[in-house]
């Protein structure tokens, strides 16, 4: 979901990890046979390229994966082992997963679930559209707020080689690359429990790889380069209004007001911030309005601390150790966030001094 299509919902690991042990074992079995199907159907994209008949739109999609994919193992240091290397045909329907959120109405808290290795996730996956309304319908009758939204790429954490799906290549390059980046980082860092740094530090690594890729790597295009600046301009600005509404959100709900002003309160913050994104055209606005806390939050999983993370390699600077530092740092903290702000705290100590 790019906002809505490109995300990871870490569906798949829910069967590789073992989630019938938590007593789900119908629903793991689902996701088991959806995701076996896909990885039945991979081929070797440096077979589907050569091959006779296939259109110059998909193998120029699928060198730029190949690339993408060396890129970000030689530049910027990530662990990308076998995945993209392969290339599965699926329809829509197939491969899209379907993911459910929900979140208390009178706090800016998620409803989790628990998954072992992944730890607490606030979303939970479905390949089945008819299961994920069903679930959704199950948890907006406990007085939730509930968001069902698609993904079509999704990370199994390097547990399986992940293939690029067919419906993913249908993107325009410069999102495909961000997507491809964007998997292969939860493949290098992944920390148990926090969804909002693992997202948010993809989108990260994803969106500013694509800027590294494009203006100074092996996909060199000046209007593509032009394009992933802008787009990463946008993320960030996006961001800050999300983080905007969420703060004066908590400050609301702490106060305790009674439900009819709670209510009439939070839809005009939610307008408002809704009028400042269509106005500065920085994307959808139903992650905002109407009022929906599983949506915001949902929506600030991959647009937290963007400014920090932006801040380690702030303008064109090589994201690549900047990424490293990320991963060495966060690896193994209770707060990863805590990690960020230092080395974030550090590189702009360090630009004061040398601008000084």
């Amino acid at each position: 979901m790019r906002h809505a299509a490109r995300r990871t919902a870490l569906v798949a690991l829910a069967v590789l990890a073992g989630v019938s042990a938590c007593g789900q074992p119908l629903y793991v079995a689902r996701l088991g046979w959806a995701e076996a199907k896909i990885l039945w159907r991979r081929e070797p994209i440096r077979e589907v390229v050569t091959r006779p008949g296939v259109g110059a739109d998909l193998r120029e999609r699928l060198e730029l994966v190949l690339a993408a994919r060396d890129f970000a193992r030689d530049r910027l240091g990530f662990r990308v082992g076998k995945s993209y290397t392969s290339y599965a045909e699926v329809g829509g329907h197939e491969a899209t997963v379907h993911v459910v959120s929900a979140a208390y109405r009178d706090r800016l808290k998620s409803f989790t679930w628990w998954y072992p290795i992944a730890g607490r996730v606030p979303y939970r996956g479905f390949f089945d559209a008819a299961a994920a309304q069903a679930e959704a319908r199950r948890l907006a009758q406990r007085g939730l707020d509930v968001d069902v939204r698609p993904a079509i790429a999704f990370s199994t954490l390097g547990w399986f080689p992940d293939p690029l799906l067919s419906v993913t290549a249908e993107e325009k390059p410069v999102p495909l690359v961000a997507t491809v980046l964007h998997e292969l980082f939860h493949q290098t860092l992944y920390v148990a429990g926090e969804p909002a740094f693992n997202e948010s530090a993809a989108t990260f690594a994803g969106d500013r790889g694509a800027v590294a890729f494009f203006c100074h790597g092996p996909g060199a295009d000046e209007a593509r380069c032009d394009r992933a600046r802008r787009g990463w301009k946008r993320t960030l600005a996006r961001g800050r209004v999300l983080d905007r509404l969420a703060d004066k959100l908590r400050r609301l709900y702490a106060s305790r007001p009674p439900l009819a002003v709670r209510e009439r309160v939070r839809e005009k913050l939610a307008a408002l911030a809704a009028e400042t994104l269509t106005r500065h055209h920085l994307g959808d606005v139903s992650d905002v309005s109407p009022p929906n806390n599983a949506r915001l939050l949902g929506a600030l999983l991959y647009a937290t601390r963007l400014d920090d993370f932006e801040a380690l390699a702030p303008g064109d600077d090589d994201p690549g150790p900047a990424l490293r530092a990320l991963v060495v740092a966060a690896r193994g903290r209770a707060d990863p966030f805590e990690a960020l702000a230092d080395l974030a705290a550090d590189r702009r100590g360090l630009g004061k001094l040398q601008n000084g």
